[in-house]
């Protein structure tokens, strides 16, 4: 079984670090951002070169590249989001009243420009990947994007535990569209989704001889998978996640601007 942990270790620390680091990042002064933004899309250059080149690269060191690879592509996004340049139509707090399809139309006009910005970008790396024997890239940026999109409608419509210190003040807006009410029937189906599809992967990776290019890549997917799951349980269970990256937050002073409080988000 210690032929199984390698990949595993490498994918936790590897969110783990990338994470911390965009939040270290997001935590300068915004006079920064645009250095930030340059930043980030150099290395999604790099990550998109690199995606190229493993496409025929069956070793292991080759899952574990296209794994980091597709971190890095997927970094380029919630730093492009975090520093506000790439976001929605609509920079304000959702409307007082507004409930149902309107309230979700607004929601969507907050994030739109961000969501299709993924889009496009996941279909150039369908293309690039297309045919390769070596796709974990791809997956890991398809995990990473569904993960994202299944927190973002759990905290939409009740995520009892949220936690908003990695927001930061320009985006208090988006803080109006987050809900606090008990999680519903799209948290348990984003729950049974994301288990079922970290068991698949799960098999797959078991399914394949200890070592090889086949299993480390999916131990790296099925780890990042776990991770997912994981993240969904901590925003409705009493687990202070911030903690984890407590090297590289700093509090961020709360704006005194037209958007609501912690305590009194929609419920």
């Amino acid at each position: 079984m210690a032929e199984y942990a390698p990949p595993i270790i490498f994918a936790a620390l590897a969110w783990w670090l990338s994470t911390g680091a965009i939040f270290w990042l997001i935590g300068r002064p915004r006079t920064t951002f645009r250095w930030t933004a340059l930043g980030a899309t150099a290395i999604l250059v790099g990550a998109t070169f690199m995606l190229v080149s493993l496409r025929a690269d069956t070793s292991v060191t080759g899952a574990y590249a296209g794994f980091a690879a597709g971190l890095a592509l997927w970094a380029w996004h919630e730093v492009m989001f975090l520093t506000g340049f790439i976001t929605g139509p609509s920079r304000a707090p959702c409307p007082e009243g507004l409930s149902g399809v309107d309230r979700f139309r607004a929601g969507v006009a907050a994030v739109l420009h961000h969501e299709l910005a993924i889009i496009a970008h996941a279909g150039l790396i369908v293309w690039l990947s297309w045919g390769a024997v070596n796709q974990f890239a791809l997956w890991t940026f398809l995990i990473l994007w569904g993960m994202r999109i299944s927190a973002k409608l759990v905290v939409f419509t009740g995520a009892p535990n949220l936690v908003d210190q990695f927001m930061p003040r320009h985006l208090d807006y988006m803080k109006t569209y987050f809900s606090r009410r008990a999680p519903g029937s799209v948290f348990a189906a984003a729950l049974v989704t994301i288990t079922t599809v970290s068991v698949l992967l799960a098999f797959t990776a078991f399914g394949h001889p200890a070592g090889s290019h086949a299993s480390a890549g999916f131990l790296l997917l099925t780890a990042l998978a776990i991770l997912a799951v994981i993240e969904h349980w901590v925003l409705i269970l009493p687990v202070r996640d911030p903690s984890l990256w407590g090297w590289a937050m700093k509090p961020v002073p709360q704006a005194n601007t037209t958007t609501k409080t912690k305590t009194d988000w929609r419920a």
